[in-house]
């Protein structure tokens, strides 16, 4: 069977532009979530919580259904253990979701310390001409953990408003691309 590929730009962009309208509505639903996550911003958090707790629910059962619906008996006890396990943490976290945001919150907070170091260190280690930004990103990754642990409500806070500035702006630019290729795919070639 022969895989068909489009390398004629002209070709190409008359496929995007039939489907313009799915460019369209993804951009209207991130617009929609940036605009209700700066609005509601300790809603938007207590949501993100609850979707991580679902998906670890879900990983779970899914886990243990994959660990009996297959003849490879070699990884089972580990895939019921990391079930099992899913399946626990998922029950914590919708059992006390503010656990989970405090959770996420100082995952969050380590991660962008340990990150910040590392990036501060390749950034001195490198010979590249971005080192400087690298080491600048490093600090400023670092300093971000550092807020993060120091003050973890406030920041959750501002970090749902950053995120819902982002997703309203990436809304509304995909809202853009979207006319701008029914436009482009319907002009003739």
């Amino acid at each position: 069977m022969e895989r068909r590929t489009i390398s004629d730009p002209g070709d190409l962009l008359a496929t995007f532009g039939r489907s313009w309208w799915l460019i369209l509505i993804w951009g209207a639903v991130t617009l929609l979530a940036g605009i209700l996550t700066i609005v509601w911003p300790d809603r938007t958090i207590v949501v993100v919580a609850i979707l991580v707790g679902i998906q670890f629910l879900v990983s779970g059962i899914l886990r243990l259904i994959s660990a009996f619906a297959f003849e490879d008996e070699g990884h089972r006890a580990w895939d019921v253990l990391v079930g099992l396990a899913s399946l626990v943490v998922g029950i914590l976290c919708l059992k006390d979701v503010f656990q989970t945001i405090a959770a996420l919150t100082l995952i969050i907070g380590i991660l962008w310390v340990i990150q910040g170091i590392a990036e501060f260190f390749a950034g001195v280690a490198g010979r590249s001409m971005h080192r400087g930004l690298t080491i600048l990103m490093g600090i400023l990754g670092f300093v971000a953990g550092v807020v993060i642990l120091t003050y973890p409500i406030t920041s959750i806070v501002a970090l749902a408003w950053v995120l819902g500035v982002w997703l309203t702006a990436y809304g509304a630019m995909l809202i853009a691309a979207a006319f701008m290729v029914r436009r482009l795919a319907a002009e003739p070639a």
